[in-house]
């Protein structure tokens, strides 16, 4: 709170500016730099070099007078090739234009030499002590990178945890052999893995989830943006787009709902996408329900000759209805 209320006013002192009328009101403008803050770190996107040291400079004349300055040997500019690293995340723009977004190297070996402690200082506990001090742990940092491009990250990190906890396991029980240790401590205890790999307490159930299985989802720069031609959220499909917008195309697959219209498949009914075909005049049999036969998807079809009706008269729930009724149900 007393950093926000101190660095008050810091996007300006650095020259960001914002439009503010128009479909883009609240992006930045041309030529502007980016300015993003956590509480005291904070890393600034420029245009070039030059922009940057003068962004700098302006931002450490704007700090003096508050008794605050850069500490020099974490502050530096680099380009966007070589990639820096701000809240244990890495960022980079790689050879073939993508901009990643990945675990910082010097928070996985933060977090490795902290697993390998913890798993010193259990020497001689139960299972269910290990899998109390080392499940928040995993579960936290996967939580924390999970956003990122952390795939790779996750399984090499799951393969770190096995060799630490058969490690683990062969120090507290050193004189049964290594099959009777993984028979003990591994098996698949998630009923919906099938993975028979995984560290756990046979006695309770408790295991050990994988980093790996994390449902992460990487994002990518320009995510959320709103791109032309894409459906507005709010607006129902169907509706003409403003003047000077390009109409949304409906996806193949799409949900029900395509073009305002709701499509609804019913056993023994054909799908329609469409109004219904207008029923010819002369028809004056309409089943409303049921499948028999003549019966085309709930709508009136051939006039049965007098001979057939005679000799098939019609079940109970069917109506017979003039022409002219018979025309305006089966269009509505």
């Amino acid at each position: 709170m007393l950093l926000n209320i101190a660095l008050h006013g810091l996007e300006e002192a650095a020259g960001v500016r914002y439009q503010i009328t128009g479909r883009d009101a609240g992006t930045l403008k041309g030529g502007s730099p980016a300015l993003t803050r956590y509480a005291d770190d904070l890393v600034v996107c420029c245009h070039s070099r030059q922009q940057a040291e003068q962004v700098k400079a302006r931002l450490a004349e704007w700090l003096e007078p508050r008794g605050l300055a850069f500490n020099e040997a974490k502050t530096r500019i680099v380009p966007l090739s070589e990639g820096f690293d701000f809240l244990g995340f890495n960022l980079r723009r790689y050879p073939n234009g993508k901009l990643l977004i990945k675990p910082g190297a010097t928070a996985i070996k933060r977090l490795r030499k902290r697993l390998a402690g913890e798993f010193r200082a259990l020497r001689g506990a139960n299972a269910e002590a290990v899998l109390a001090a080392i499940v928040p742990i995993t579960r936290g940092w996967s939580a924390y990178y999970k956003a990122a491009v952390s795939s790779r990250v996750f399984h090499g990190l799951d393969d770190y945890l096995w060799k630490l906890t058969y490690k683990w396991a062969c120090w507290t029980h050193p004189n049964k052999p290594k099959r009777w240790v993984t028979g003990r401590y591994y098996r698949r205890f998630s009923k919906f893995r099938t993975d028979r790999w995984v560290f756990g307490n046979p006695d309770t159930g408790a295991f050990l989830p994988k980093l790996s299985w994390t449902p992460h989802r990487a994002a990518h720069p320009g995510q959320g943006r709103r791109v032309p031609g894409r459906p507005v959220p709010g607006r129902i499909l169907g509706t003409p787009p403003p003047e000077g917008e390009t109409p949304a195309r409906p996806s193949r697959r799409a949900p029900a709902i395509q073009a305002g219209r709701a499509v609804r498949r019913v056993r023994g009914e054909p799908a329609h996408r469409g109004p219904a075909t207008p029923v010819p005049r002369g028809l004056g049999t309409l089943v409303p329900a049921g499948r028999q036969d003549g019966d085309h998807g709930g709508l009136p079809g051939r006039p049965r000759p007098a001979s057939r009706r005679e000799r098939y008269p019609d079940p109970p729930h069917t109506r017979h209805l003039p022409p002219s009724a018979a025309f305006a149900a089966a269009g509505r």
